[in-house]
Parts: C-alpha cells; sequence; structure tokens
C-alpha cells in the first residue's frame, strides 16, 4: 500500500458548526472530536500521480481521558473531476458514507491507536481530481461508547498500489 495523502489537523478545514475543537495536547495538534455531538471537518487536495485501487483511510487517534469503550467514525469523499457539473460554490457532491469502528480504546488515557476504514465508497476519485475528504465523528453508532473526547493525530489515505 502507498500513501497517497495524510492530512493533519493544522490542515484542517471545518463548517460553520459542529467542528472539533483545535487543542494542542503535549504540544502535538489534535482535533477533539466529542463524544456526544457529531461533529465533523474536511481536508482538500488533488489526487496524486499513482493513485490506484481501493483506498482505505487510517485515522490515527487517542483518547483524552477514556480508558474503554470504543469509537467509530464516518469518511466520506467528494471527487470532482474537470468538466464534472458540480457547482463548487453553492453545492456538494459528497459519495456515500463509509464508517468503521475500533472497539477497544486504548486502555491508558493518551495512548495512540488506529481505525483503518476501506473507502468502498470513493466518489470514483482518480488522478488529478480535485477532492474533499470528510471525517465525522459517529456518536450514534453503537459501537462508540467511550465517554470524552477523541483526539485525532492524523487521517492517512492509502492506495492499493
Amino acid at each position: 500500500m502507498a500513501t497517497r495523502f495524510i492530512g493533519t489537523p493544522y490542515a484542517a478545514e471545518f463548517p460553520s458548526s459542529n467542528f472539533p475543537q483545535l487543542l494542542l495536547s503535549n504540544r502535538r495538534p489534535v482535533l477533539a472530536f466529542d463524544d456526544t455531538t457529531s461533529e465533523t471537518c474536511y481536508w482538500t487536495s488533488v489526487a496524486p500521480q499513482g493513485l490506484t485501487g481501493t483506498l482505505t483511510a487510517v485515522i490515527s487517534y487517542m483518547m483524552a481521558t477514556a480508558t474503554s469503550g470504543g469509537v467509530a467514525f464516518d469518511v466520506q469523499i467528494e471527487a470532482v473531476t474537470s468538466g464534472d457539473a458540480t457547482e463548487l460554490d453553492a453545492t456538494t457532491s459528497f459519495d456515500s458514507v463509509n464508517g468503521g469502528s475500533d472497539a477497544t480504546v486504548p486502555g491508558t488515557a493518551g495512548y495512540m491507536e488506529q481505525i483503518s476504514i476501506t473507502l468502498t465508497n470513493a466518489d470514483s476519485l482518480a488522478v488529478a481530481d480535485y477532492f474533499r475528504i470528510s471525517l465525522a465523528r459517529d456518536v450514534d453508532d453503537g459501537n462508540d461508547t467511550a465517554t470524552g473526547d477523541c483526539y485525532v493525530l492524523a487521517l492517512e489515505m492509502r492506495d492499493g498500489a
């Protein structure tokens, strides 16, 4: 697998409401996703040369205080090809949600863990497409039982190359 995109907290983009807080944890930037409100952030890029195969989102996270329970995330892709009939200044065109969860958070708050989510719904993302990745904590998922903030350190997108 090859890394095709890395989204860091400082590069995240936010909607007008229900977004994770941008914080520092031991001087490390994190996106603090709440445990009771579904919060969303985005990253924007252009699909790189060599992009092939099935995509996987790898979310690196740690818990602020929780030492038990699980977390769940939803990832969506919006891909726009030159000439597409998508009015970017007025609409979005995200593909269906790709969901994933980690049933057991680390037993010590602050330990890093990763969740891998296969992006079977990737909006036909192809080389040179302008794209956005949406990341949301899915607090309504039955596997999201950990209390307190989930700190996202990074989101990596890999392909099958």
